[in-house]
């Protein structure tokens, strides 16, 4: 513990490691607890032990960017590098509805329950996309009820406290009480200015005493927020140490922006994904610039006032039907692929900020 901020390691890596060049691999390396999330720190400590604990599921419950996925994903990771023998199984809410669909009145039933309820660490992401959903929450309660007799260890994410949610089958919502619920929180002071130090250093950004003090008083929002300021901060210091002067000069900047232009939009995605704007804008169709592109024009449909039209002339002189099968391939990609979700993220951010 430095400063009051706990860090918890995860994936059994640093963020010393010479090759962490970029935002999100730093991201996935540890968590940061300031006192706002302490809580949490010590309720993972029978996880990260592979103990027995009486309070299994574990629910982590916050705002978006508050760590849960994080959290709960980094530390399925770190079990696999931990406990190479154990079974691990990291399922989001939306994939475990499909997932249940797909095996119901099939011979893949059993074996996909087995294969559940064999877990030694089972994490369920985001319990919100089970709503409306009730065979899904019927078959998650009996799964955590036969995790829990045999002595594995589950966590389940949700944006808020389920305990009250209408429509939630009650078994599941028994279930969830009789676990260990616990809130976090978005970064305090001495959290903010830890994650932003380290963010500088895995992108070889410089920044002084006063420039980390200046951006810790002046970022307030979600984790993904102080990372969009980093990667703003590495496109103006372009190598060079950023001092204070220009740490307030863009954050006055952001504070009065519009909405981003199609360039912006073009230019951040590009870099984003190692392309280039040109690239985005070419005919080819490999797969890495399908996706980048994709990204792109979702992003532009959603963040700008332009119409398909004008997205699809600046993106290469593509028609609006082009765009709009990109926009909806995106947003389908969205419910199950977690890269795509927090690139997403992490350029709203960014573009936002």
């Amino acid at each position: 513990m430095v400063d009051g901020v706990l860090t918890i390691p995860l994936a059994g890596k640093t963020l010393d490691s010479a090759h962490l060049r970029d935002a999100a691999a730093a991201r996935a390396m540890e968590f940061v607890a300031g006192t706002e999330n302490v809580l949490a720190a010590t309720a993972l400590t029978p996880f990260i032990q592979r103990a027995s604990t009486a309070y299994s599921p574990l629910l982590l419950y916050g705002p978006h960017g508050s760590g849960k996925s994080h959290l709960a994903c980094g530390l399925a990771e770190w079990w696999r590098h931990r406990f190479p023998e154990a079974r691990v199984l990291c399922v989001w809410g939306a994939e475990f509805a499909r997932q249940h669909i797909a095996a119901l009145g099939t011979s893949r039933l059993e074996a996909w329950r087995d294969e559940v309820r064999g877990a030694n660490l089972f994490v369920l992401e985001d319990l919100g996309q089970l709503t409306g959903k009730a065979a899904a929450q019927r078959e998650l309660a009996q799964s955590l009820d036969a995790l829990a007799e045999a002595d594995a260890l589950a966590i389940v994410t949700a944006r808020t406290l389920p305990t009250h949610w209408l429509g939630l089958y009650p078994g599941l919502r028994s279930r969830l009480s009789a676990g260990l619920a616990v809130g976090l929180s978005l970064p305090g002071w001495a959290s903010r200015r830890e994650i932003v130090k380290r963010l500088a250093a895995a992108r070889g950004i410089g920044l002084s005493k006063r420039s980390l003090d200046c951006l810790a008083n002046a970022l307030s929002g979600s984790v993904p927020a102080l990372i969009g300021t980093m990667l703003q901060l590495d496109l103006a210091g372009n190598g060079h140490e950023v001092d204070s002067q220009r740490v307030r000069q863009l954050l006055a900047e952001t504070d009065g922006a519009g909405p981003p232009s199609l360039r912006e939009i073009g230019r951040l995605t590009a870099r984003y994904f190692g392309l280039r704007l040109s690239d985005l804008k070419s005919p080819l169709r490999r797969r890495s610039l399908v996706t980048g592109r994709g990204v792109a024009m979702y992003l532009a449909r959603r963040l700008t006032g332009n119409s398909l039209g004008q997205i699809g002339d600046f993106f290469g002189d593509r028609d609006h039907a082009t765009v709009l099968h990109g926009c909806r391939r995106i947003e389908k990609l969205l419910a199950h692929d977690r890269a795509i979700r927090q690139a997403v993220s992490d350029l709203e951010n960014l573009l936002l900020q």
